[in-house]
C-alpha cells in the first residue's frame, strides 16, 4: 500500500511537472510569435519526434497494430486541441480564450461519467470548484462579462474537449497490457507532426520562411521540453493517476504560464490573477492530500 501510495505521489509530481513545462510554452512561444503558428507547431513536434525516436528506437521492436492505432487516435485529439485553440483565439479576446481552453478539469469528469460511468467523488467536486474559481480569476478581464458565446469561445471549448478526450482515453490506454509509454509517446509525436504539417501546407505556413539561430533554439526548447518531455511524463505517470485528478493537476498549465510570463517577459498580472493562480495550486494540493486518505484512489 505504501509502495502504491509513493508511486501515486511521484506520478502526480510528474504530471505537475508536465503542466509546468506546458506552462513554460506560453512565454517561449511568445518569443517566436512572429512566425506563423502552423509553422511553429510542425517544427516543434518534428523535433520532439526525432528526439524520442533517437532515444527509444529499440522500443520499435515491440511495435504492434494496437499501439499504432491508439497513438493515431489520441494524436487526433492532441492536434485538434492545438488547431482549435489557435483558430479560436483569433475570434475572441485572450482572456476568454485562456478560460475556455483550460476547462479540462471540468470536462474530464463529465466525459468519464458519460463514457465510462466513473463517479465524481466529493474530493474531486470540491477540487473542481476551487479550480474553477481560480481559473476564472486568472483569466478575468472586463471583456469576460456576459454569458453569450461567440465563435472564438466555442472553438476554444472544442479545443478543451479535445484535450479532455486525450486525458480520458490515455487513462484507459495506459492500463492496457504491455503498454509501452516510450513507444506510444514517440508514435504520438510522429502522428501530431504529420497532422500539423498537413495543416501548415493547407494554410501556406511553410512559404518563404527563414528561421534565425536564436529562434530555432526556442523552437527546439519547445520540442524537447514542452512537447517530448511533457507528453512522455503524461504517458508514464497517468497510468497511476486517474483521469479526473489529472484534469485538475493540468489546470496548473495556465497558472504557471501566467506566472512565468510575469517572471520571464515582465508582463503584468493583477491581484485577481495572483489569487487565481493560488486557488488553482490549492485545488491540486487539497485534492492530493484528501485523496491520499481514500481507500480507492482510482476516482
Amino acid at each position: 500500500m505504501n509502495h502504491n501510495r509513493n508511486t501515486a505521489i511521484l506520478s502526480s509530481g510528474g504530471l505537475f511537472l508536465a503542466a509546468l513545462l506546458w506552462g513554460v510554452s506560453y512565454p517561449a512561444t511568445k518569443l517566436v510569435e512572429d512566425y506563423p503558428t502552423f509553422f511553429i507547431l510542425p517544427v516543434r513536434f518534428l523535433i520532439a519526434s526525432v528526439m524520442l525516436t533517437v532515444l527509444f528506437w529499440k522500443h520499435f521492436r515491440g511495435i504492434s497494430r494496437k499501439t499504432v492505432k491508439h497513438a493515431a487516435l489520441l494524436s487526433i485529439f492532441v492536434t485538434s486541441m492545438y488547431v482549435f485553440s489557435t483558430v479560436g483565439i483569433k475570434y475572441t479576446i485572450s482572456a476568454r480564450a485562456s478560460f475556455f481552453t483550460c476547462l479540462t478539469f471540468v470536462i474530464v469528469p463529465i466525459l468519464n461519467r458519460l463514457l465510462f460511468r466513473v463517479k465524481i467523488s466529493p474530493v474531486i467536486r470540491r477540487s473542481i470548484f476551487l479550480c474553477f474559481a481560480g481559473v476564472l480569476l486568472l483569466s478575468y478581464a472586463p471583456g469576460m462579462t456576459g454569458l453569450a458565446l461567440n465563435l472564438g469561445d466555442l472553438l476554444c471549448i472544442v479545443a478543451s474537449v479535445a484535450g479532455s478526450l486525450h486525458i480520458v482515453f490515455l487513462d484507459r490506454v495506459a492500463q492496457t497490457e504491455k503498454f509501452d509509454p516510450m513507444l506510444f509517446t514517440t508514435l504520438l509525436m510522429i502522428f501530431v507532426t504529420i497532422w500539423t504539417a498537413l495543416a501548415a501546407l493547407f494554410t501556406g505556413s511553410f512559404r518563404e520562411i527563414a528561421v534565425t539561430g536564436s529562434d530555432f533554439v526556442t523552437m527546439a526548447f519547445l520540442g524537447i521540453f514542452c512537447s517530448a518531455t511533457a507528453f512522455l511524463l503524461q504517458s508514464v505517470c497517468q497510468k497511476y493517476v486517474p483521469a479526473n485528478r489529472a484534469g485538475v493537476i493540468f489546470a496548473m498549465e495556465p497558472a504557471s504560464g501566467c506566472v512565468l510570463s510575469v517572471l520571464i517577459l515582465n508582463e503584468s498580472m493583477g491581484i485577481t490573477g495572483w489569487l487565481g493562480a493560488l486557488l488553482v495550486l490549492l485545488s491540486s494540493v487539497y485534492m492530493e492530500t484528501a485523496s491520499g486518505r481514500k481507500k480507492d484512489r482510482r476516482e
